[in-house]
């Protein structure tokens, strides 16, 4: 388990690659203080991993957003469970939570939990999710164009990708050199 303490007027953006199964907690105890966590993970095989984000808005206009996206292939699995608790007294906190998840082959999708714990009335909070498979009619579309399949696949992977690769700032990114 990692904590991220975040204080007055810092903002912080937390890019990961999920290689395997972790839990990050994030506080944010200082007024205005915000954190922006970013996320991929690509599995394949039979491997299964899990992603828990805890979110603790403390102080008076906070702000959180997550964002994490996966491609599964092969009969992988992935579980997401994102928790947002808003304190009383965190007047204008701003909370979001959002999954997206690209299915291959018997990939699925496990458990997609977002939880939100308000107990102040003055705030925003939301949460969204989407789970799909590879459209079949897009791929013929790009093969019909010449592509292989095996192109057309990576073409549509990084499109899918490349919204959470444009929040990594630095293009010699570890993260972004290995999509």
């Amino acid at each position: 388990m990692k904590q991220v303490i975040i204080k007055r007027d810092q903002s912080k953006i937390i890019p990961f690659e999920l290689l395997e199964s972790r839990r990050l907690d994030v506080v944010l105890v200082g007024e205005n203080a915000e954190v922006e966590i970013v996320g991929l993970l690509m599995a394949k095989g039979e491997r299964q991993t899990a992603l828990e984000v805890y979110i603790t808005h403390a102080a008076l206009n906070t702000k959180s957003n997550v964002n994490v996206r996966a491609v599964l292939t092969g009969k992988s699995k992935f579980d997401f469970r994102g928790n947002v608790k808003i304190e009383k007294g965190a007047k204008g906190a701003d909370a979001y939570l959002r999954s997206d998840v690209l299915l291959f082959d018997e990939a699925k999708m496990g458990d997609d939990t977002p939880a939100l714990e308000i107990l102040e009335p003055d705030v925003k909070a939301g949460h969204a999710a989407t789970i799909g498979k590879v459209d079949e009619n897009m791929l013929f579309y790009l093969m019909s164009r010449g592509l292989s399949r095996k192109q057309a696949e990576r073409l549509l992977v990084e499109g899918f990708m490349e919204p959470i690769l444009d929040k990594i700032r630095n293009p010699k990114h570890e993260i972004r050199n290995k999509f």
